[in-house]
């Protein structure tokens, strides 16, 4: 009876101690090549399933990843299958419209509803597109504020955020050909006037002349 309570005590104690040993374990891994990546880059990930079984029908299936944003929002989701040996590879690349903010990306694998691992990256927003996006901005803000101002050249003024011609300018320039023309043709016609009335004084001193004679 010793013995038996003795056999049973010890295979309860080596069953804890393997489900302490196999709990330590990290049953799902998953890792990144660097910890830094920049846009344009291609994120490899990889990972392994240490308990995988081809035979095994509750755990031959394939493993769940997301990438995460730090705001929250899911970037890629697919599932990924397992070699023989249990592992899995994929390449994600760093870019597209969802690759908005820089910092802490989140990338978590699951394996069935409570076998899961993740691991983080920072992704870095190149300093060029940086500095275009702020030039870009400090010109729109140039360009308002000229038009707010009245940025407009010498004989125009805004009007309904256009600048137009003054209508002053338009006046003058566009009458000052007819002006010069008809002082000129005003002039010709009082000299002839002067020219003809000389000759009619000349006529009649000569006609007079002729008379007395």
């Amino acid at each position: 009876m010793k013995t038996i309570l003795l056999l049973a005590l010890s295979a309860i104690i080596l069953s804890q101690s393997y489900g302490f040993a196999y709990g330590a374990e990290d049953i799902v891994t998953v890792v990144t090549d660097t910890l830094t990546y920049e846009e344009g880059d291609m994120i490899n990930i990889s990972g392994s399933v240490s308990d995988y079984n081809e035979s095994d029908p509750f755990k031959n299936f394939d493993v769940t990843l997301r990438l995460i944003a730090p705001n929250n929002n899911i970037i890629n989701i697919s599932q990924i299958p397992l070699d023989s040996n249990g592992s899995y590879s994929t390449f994600i690349p760093a870019q597209g419209p969802l690759w908005k903010f820089g910092g802490d990306y989140t990338i978590s694998v699951s394996h069935g509803s409570d076998r899961n691992a993740s691991t983080t990256f920072i992704f870095v927003i190149s300093e060029t597109e940086e500095v275009i996006e702020e030039e870009i901005i400090e010109e729109v803000i140039e360009i308002t504020e000229e038009g707010q101002s009245g940025g407009c050249g010498e004989g125009t003024h805004l009007e309904d955020g256009v600048c137009v011609l003054d209508e002053t300018v338009e006046s003058t320039s566009g009458s000052s050909p007819t002006t010069g023309f008809s002082a000129w043709v005003y002039s010709i016609s009082f000299t002839i006037l002067i020219a003809f009335a000389i000759m009619i004084v000349l006529y009649a001193v000569s006609r007079a002349s002729k008379n007395k004679a």
